[in-house]
């Protein structure tokens, strides 16, 4: 059952990976072919502009979600509140990672400001 599933994904990771090459060079053609017809070439370009929000953003979600692991080790060894340790492990995590996108939104606030 296993070798069943590894071969498909091998198999779909492959067509993927085949089908994403055309059609980038189909893409790659139009462009050249609106250029020399005289098209601006910058249509192409793109309009979003994220200054490092995207990468802080994410930085601070996997630190948030760091700290929520070791917090909910720290809860699970040490006290005897949760039944089980899972339970401390994804609250944790959640809570922080919660926390953590809200501060995100709180720092985009005030760079909009």
């Amino acid at each position: 059952m296993n070798g069943v599933i590894i071969v498909f994904i091998i198999f779909a990771s492959i067509t993927g990976v085949i089908l994403g090459i055309i059609y980038l060079r189909n893409k790659n053609r139009e462009r050249l072919k609106m250029i020399e017809k005289g098209a601006d070439p910058s249509v192409f370009k793109s309009e979003t502009k994220t200054d490092g929000k995207i990468s802080l953003k994410i930085g601070i979600f996997l630190i948030a979600l760091a700290i929520g692991i070791i917090t909910g080790s720290l809860i699970a060894n040490n006290t005897y509140i949760f039944a089980e340790s899972e339970v401390a492990y994804f609250s944790a995590i959640f809570l922080f990672g919660g926390l953590g996108l809200l501060g995100t939104q709180l720092i985009d606030k005030k760079k909009k400001k």
